[in-house]
């Protein structure tokens, strides 16, 4: 099974993404400190990826080309569950 998150280090700071929409939840600097809001009651997110949209569409609908595509709120990438291809 693959893992569930990764964290890359370079040059003085770390960074900690999840495949569950691709989020960065965590980013540290040389010292440890966490310069990224770390979830809580009032927002459970860290920074989620807001793809291809920001915001809503008028009944959740992408209109392309004369056809319907369901579009929910900011995107669908932040609920897609992504897969680790390449680590450098």
């Amino acid at each position: 099974m693959e893992q569930d998150s990764l964290t890359l280090h370079g040059d003085g700071i770390s960074a900690t993404i999840v495949r569950q929409g691709a989020e960065l939840v965590s980013l540290r600097d040389s010292e440890g400190t966490e310069l990224l809001w770390q979830a809580g009651p009032a927002w459970k997110r860290h920074s989620p990826v807001l793809f291809p949209i920001v915001g809503r569409l008028k009944g959740d609908q992408l209109r392309h080309r004369g056809r319907s595509y369901p579009m929910t709120q900011h995107g669908f990438a932040r609920d897609r569950r992504f897969a680790w291809t390449e680590q450098g």
